[in-house]
């Protein structure tokens, strides 16, 4: 930033980073610049306003008074800048404007064709990603995704729109033979048959490893899988007894030909798909995306759940809001 009496658009952008962090550093991380230069940057704004804005001693940063005027002064001017991008990007376009979206596998591989045609006509140029939940999130961060659906919320961003979509229930897939006529619990089957798992790697690992938790259970693991398709092949093969969610299993009804599909709990465990984009760059768009989502979820995956599983219509729906934790 110049030393001069304007305030510059990037050092606003850095400052209101800074208002969001813990520590300088952490601010510099998530915007891929140094730490000197988040630094530098406040020392400039500081010098410009003849006050001081930061507490950087505190851990996490405090903001002065004065700090805290300006952060809201930022985040007004930046807001109004993105619409003002966006206006300009939209009228260039005829009113349409390109769109880059980032899709879990589990929700693509059922919906990703039915959502593609259904947005097509809002876009000038639409591009679908898929893949691990982590790689895309960071896509998102770096800007190479404008939208994404995941099952990571990514909380440590406030600075991210959120649009909630979906609960999609937890399940146990066991051998028929291991099933009991379907009365066969978790801790049975903890204590009795080999687990086969997601990968911990995986944000579908880590949320198992939660319901293990929460049921107070230990899994004997002997096999970790980073694929559902194969996870449900080694269950069918009668080699151990798996938790899934019913999006993921439900593109494979194949698969579950002589395996049972049980409650887990009484279907207190889901995870749940969330819409995260940017604040204030695609105008309506984002609402018009995650209504579309959550009208392809009840119309077309849902009824496919509750054929595989009657009780699934209590515990798979689409949600406006996230629940109470």
């Amino acid at each position: 930033m110049k030393n001069n009496k304007n305030i510059e658009i990037g050092a606003l952008r850095i400052f209101a980073a800074v208002t969001e962090a813990d520590t300088l550093t952490q601010a510099a991380e998530r915007l891929g610049i140094t730490q000197s230069a988040v630094s530098q940057t406040i020392k400039q704004l500081e010098i410009l306003t003849e006050t001081q804005l930061v507490i950087t001693r505190s851990r996490p940063i405090k903001l002065t008074p004065s700090g805290q005027v300006l952060r809201d002064y930022a985040q007004q001017i930046i807001n109004d800048t993105q619409r003002m991008l966006a206006d300009v990007r939209m009228t260039s376009k005829g009113g349409l404007l390109p769109l880059s979206v980032g899709m879990v596998d589990s929700f693509c591989d059922v919906a990703g064709l039915e959502f593609m045609q259904r947005i097509n006509s809002s876009v000038s140029k639409l591009s679908l990603r898929t893949g691990l939940g982590s790689s895309l999130s960071q896509d998102l961060l770096n800007r190479d995704l404008d939208i994404l659906i995941t099952s990571d919320p990514i909380d440590e961003h406030p600075e991210l729109q959120r649009h909630p979509i979906l609960r999609d229930p937890f399940v146990m897939i066991v051998p028929e033979k291991y099933a009991q006529n379907g009365e066969v619990t978790a801790a049975w089957l903890a204590d009795n048959i080999p687990f086969i798992r997601y990968t911990r790697q995986s944000r579908l690992g880590v949320l198992t490893d939660l319901i293990a938790r929460r049921l107070n259970i230990e899994l004997q693991t002997a096999y970790e899988l980073d694929s559902t398709q194969t996870l449900l092949r080694f269950v069918q093969s009668g080699q151990g007894w798996a938790i899934t969610t019913g999006l993921c299993m439900v593109r494979y009804p194949e698969l579950l030909k002589g395996c049972r599909v049980l409650e887990l709990a009484n279907g207190a465990n889901a995870r749940y798909l969330t819409m995260l984009c940017r604040h204030n760059e695609l105008n309506t768009l984002p609402e018009q995306i995650a209504a579309i989502s959550r009208s392809i979820y009840t119309d077309d995956i849902v009824p496919q759940l509750i054929e595989i599983a009657p009780w699934l219509k209590q515990q798979a729906y689409s949600i406006t809001d996230m629940p109470a934790i």
